[in-house]
């Protein structure tokens, strides 16, 4: 059975805080002599001795934790990113501590505050709205931040996201290129800035090409409960469609569910989502979508992030990784 410092100290015959010097890298600085040292630490490698990770961190000064905080760690593009961002600072001898925040500021808050309680060494966030005041207590708290995915314009930090603008337009001018004259768009009512950016795609499209717009925006807070239903009715009552564009994954499975099931009318039309998923490329018909680099993304934040920490908080630069069309 592990020993405490308390019983380490007792077996030696010396105090609490000279074992505790010792095994936290500090008794140099606290003249413990060598042969005391080796003493102490052959015992505590007999016994087994690992120390609390919190006492630990305050001892030292450091918990060798990140903090990742997103929208939702269960879905097809924060989840894998996730599990990207682990590997990486694994590597680097840091444990990730992740949350989300299903898209609600005040859970972000939250999550904020309690992160920075238990003295991470670094967070990469992907904000909600409204949540400027608290991206600034990060930084003020000395806490070296990584925005990703989405911007907040009035925090000065490190931003990494995807050309989602660009992107989509790339997706309008391959719906385009495959017969469709009339695609729609279906987004979410968010004010966040990569979705306002695919939505602006589309509306330029439109507007160079002569394409009316026809734009639905589902309520995210209450998508499960009326998402299909209000799809479902506007298909319904928009009958040149003949293509969708939908700005995120979880909004084209929504789509195929609604417009493909049995209580559906029969919309065989083209979609096509901003984000890749693992069924698009099974079922029938395939559905293309503009892929962003998981990897790549996780990697530049992971790198940025290490780089705050060990250098200190730098000027903010802004990362932007490409996104790939992938025409099925």
């Amino acid at each position: 059975m592990a020993k405490s410092i308390k019983e380490i100290a007792h077996e030696l015959h010396v105090s609490k805080s000279t074992v505790s010097l010792v095994i936290n890298n500090k008794a140099e600085q606290a003249r413990i002599s060598k042969e005391l040292q080796k003493r102490v630490m052959d015992y505590v490698e007999k016994v087994g001795y690992k120390p609390n990770a919190l006492a630990k961190s305050l001892a030292t000064g450091r918990s060798n934790t990140i903090g990742l905080i997103v929208e939702n760690i269960g879905d097809s593009f924060f989840g894998p990113f996730a599990l990207y961002t682990e590997e990486l600072f694994r590597k680097k001898n840091y444990h990730v501590l992740y949350s989300s925040t299903l898209g609600d500021p005040q859970n972000a808050r939250d999550i904020i505050d309690s992160m920075l309680e238990k003295k991470v060494e670094g967070i990469i966030l992907a904000p909600t709205v409204n949540l400027e005041e608290y991206q600034r207590k990060i930084l003020d708290s000395g806490v070296p931040l990584v925005i990703f995915d989405r911007n907040s314009p009035g925090v000065d930090t490190h931003y990494v996201h995807s050309n989602n603008e660009e992107g989509s337009w790339d997706a309008c001018t391959h719906l385009g290129a495959i017969g469709c004259k009339n695609f729609g768009l279906v987004t979410i009512d968010s004010d966040q800035p990569q979705m306002l950016a695919r939505k602006k795609a589309y509306l330029d499209f439109c507007e160079k090409n002569g394409m009316q717009p026809r734009v639905l925006q589902l309520p995210y807070q209450r998508l499960k409960q009326r998402g299909a239903q209000m799809l479902q009715r506007w298909a319904s009552k928009n009958h040149e469609l003949d293509g969708l564009f939908f700005t995120t994954n979880y909004l084209c499975i929504l789509g195929l569910k609604a417009l493909r099931s049995e209580t559906a009318d029969n919309f065989e039309f083209p979609m096509l989502s901003f984000d890749d998923h693992e069924l698009f490329d099974i079922l029938s018909p395939k559905i293309s979508c503009i892929r962003q680099p998981l990897e790549s993304l996780a990697k530049t934040c992971a790198k940025v992030l290490l780089k705050e920490i060990d250098q200190g908080i730098s000027t903010p630069k802004e990362y932007v990784i490409f996104t790939e069309l992938v025409a099925r």
